[in-house]
């Protein structure tokens, strides 16, 4: 069985879940396939050190990505990210002990909401 090339999108905030989402999503990453990194912040906060860090990551592994900003609730900047680049693969970690993620955390609602598949990265 081949990989297909895909649209995939992580989102990233520095956290260790987050590396390791983005680990795995740039493991995903086949020929022809699409990386899309997303940070998302609250208003006030300086964004720019993290996305730098998921760059460096991505460049150490000979990759190339997109990288969005987005200012919001980080659930539903994802969803929205998800959307506008037609993500056929959404990958997020999660913080929670728990092996499903919990009501109310970043990761239940994009598997809740998502208009495509999730992978949950613990």
């Amino acid at each position: 069985m081949s990989a297909q090339p895909r649209k995939i999108l992580v989102g990233y905030d520095g956290t260790d879940s987050s590396v390791r989402a983005l680990d795995r999503a740039m493991q995903l990453t086949g020929y022809g396939s699409t990386l899309t990194v997303v940070n998302v912040t609250n208003d006030g906060e300086r964004p720019g050190a993290v996305l730098d860090e998921a760059r460096q990551r991505v460049r150490s592994r000979l990759l190339t990505a997109s990288y969005l900003q987005r200012v919001g609730e980080a659930a539903e900047q994802l969803l929205e990210a998800a959307n506008d680049v037609g993500a056929e693969l959404v990958v997020v970690g999660r913080r929670a002990v728990s092996a499903v993620p919990e009501p109310g955390t970043v990761s239940a609602a994009v598997v809740r909401q998502s208009p495509c598949d999730v992978l949950v990265v613990g």
